[in-house]
């Protein structure tokens, strides 16, 4: 039997951005790469705060801390 793991919408969103972030790793400086990086940090940020709050999913607080750290890392 195998045992079918199902993401919360938060969950399939961190993984979303995570693919964006490494995305636009890729592109050349520019302003709208700050714009977009900009744009995913406060998303991340947002979604860190919501599991302050459901301490259900405060696994994504790691998450998105580490998203977030990744990418001012690379500024």
């Amino acid at each position: 039997m195998t045992t079918t793991t199902v993401e919360t919408p938060a969950e399939s969103e961190i993984r979303f951005l995570d693919y964006r972030l490494d995305v636009i790793s890729h592109w050349p400086p520019s302003e709208r790469k700050r714009v977009t990086a900009e744009a995913i940090s406060r998303r991340i940020t947002s979604i860190a705060r919501s599991s302050l709050v459901q301490p259900q999913i405060d696994h994504l607080m790691d998450s998105s801390c580490q998203l977030l750290e990744n990418l001012f890392q690379g500024e």
